[in-house]
């Protein structure tokens, strides 16, 4: 499959050079790519990749005759998270002493989520219900808990999942409850209790996880917030190191994701448990931080089709799962799967289907939007002329 993704332009940011080290000063051209609300492309090619790795697994890994070691969609997710912890994280430090710092930042996080999620929930709801009497077509968790973020917590409560099709949205329900909770708890943490309240609560929400699953409640440990914290807050401790120019040498953020792999390597080998999944953060943290930092060897995210695709992910993300069973409900009758050649095809197609509703919903949809909240100042923000609308959409706007 070859998809042409040359309409959506970038804004050309030249590379850093090799040279560039931790330690540098705040207002020097790296630190201001996060704090200054700069592009940092090699954040949209992590979005990219972790949008591929989820819809590669959905649809190849998480079917009943997968292919062997396709199941990797956690991955992704937890890349999400991070990335989630870490642009979030930015921006609250950098605002958060902004008289109007909440009404602002949530105008602009509901202006970026809601338009595309209350579309393709509709849709999706809309589809269901004309459909319910089919055989391919399965049972939703009430509408309500949808409309209310509140979908993980149902899922764990009931222990029921729900629609195979609005499965992936528990991660988007963690993430608003985050976005809720967390800009709050850092306004009112002084800044010297800040990095051991990120630390705190990063061992809190891990040992949560560990506790929920060790009681035999291991759905539960896998959809709320309370047991997936850790993972944003790992992000968000990114941002503080990059935020406040905490010194830790390149060759140490290197070592991390080495360390990362081998002790969770040994101890998935050993305990054969999910619990300890989020031991992968770390890594994602560290080459964000790397990434932040200039490093070289993470250029390939800088790559055109990544960084398209990186674009468009919080659409394909949220579309890929219905648009994959209305296509094998309709064309096959059957739940999605690749057993056969038409079922094969039919996934593929449902991967053209995709992209090309996500990139129509980026360019009529969700730039305009995003756009519209440029208009919305934080008081301490620079002039608007500054920044014009023409600009391409920043990370943080495009997460």
């Amino acid at each position: 499959m070859t998809t042409n993704y040359s309409a959506i332009q970038f804004a050309a940011m030249p590379d850093l050079p090799a040279s560039v080290e931790p330690g540098l000063p705040h207002d020097s051209p790296a630190a201001r790519r996060i704090s200054g609300g700069a592009r940092l492309p090699e954040l949209d090619g992590a979005r990219g990749l972790a949008a591929l790795s989820v819809v590669i697994a959905h649809y190849f890994g998480e079917v009943d005759h997968a292919l062997y070691g396709f199941e990797f969609g956690w991955m992704g997710i937890d890349l999400f998270f991070v990335l989630s912890g870490f642009l979030i994280g930015s921006i609250i430090m950098e605002r958060k002493d902004s008289p109007n710092f909440l009404a602002v930042f949530y105008a602009k996080r509901s202006l970026r989520i809601l338009p595309v999620y209350a579309l393709i929930l509709t849709a999706t709801l809309g589809f269901i219900q004309l459909k319910a009497p089919e055989p391919w077509i399965a049972n939703t968790l009430p509408a309500a808990t949808y409309a209310t973020f509140t979908q993980n917590i149902a899922m764990a409560w009931l222990g029921d999942r729900g629609s195979l099709w609005l499965l992936p949205t528990w991660t988007l329900a963690v993430e608003e409850q985050f976005y809720l909770a967390v800009p709050l708890l850092m306004m009112l943490i002084s800044a010297r209790a800040l990095l051991p309240a990120i630390l705190a609560g990063i061992g809190l929400c891990l040992l949560t996880r560990t506790a929920l699953y060790l009681v035999g409640s291991d759905f539960p440990s896998r959809l709320l917030l309370v047991s997936n914290g850790h993972i944003l807050l790992i992000g968000v401790l990114a941002a503080y190191i990059q935020h406040h120019d905490v010194r830790i040498p390149q060759l140490v953020l290197r070592l991390v994701p080495l360390a990362s792999i081998v002790v969770f390597d040994a101890i998935i080998l050993m305990a054969q448990v999910h619990v300890f999944l989020a031991l992968l953060a770390p890594l994602f943290a560290s080459y964000i931080l790397l990434a932040a930092r200039g490093w070289p060897r993470l250029g390939f995210l800088r790559a055109r089709w990544l960084r398209a695709l990186g674009a468009i992910s919080y659409c394909l993300y949220l579309v890929h799962q219905p648009i994959s069973g209305m296509m094998h409900g309709l064309i096959l009758n059957g739940v999605p799967d690749i057993a056969t050649m038409p079922q094969v095809l039919v996934t593929f197609g449902a991967i053209v289907v995709s992209v090309a509703i996500a990139t129509v919903s980026y360019f009529l949809l969700e730039r305009p939007f995003v756009r519209f909240a440029r208009t919305i100042f934080y008081a301490d923000a620079l002039p608007r002329g500054e920044r014009p609308d023409h600009q391409p959409l920043s990370a943080d706007e495009l997460h």
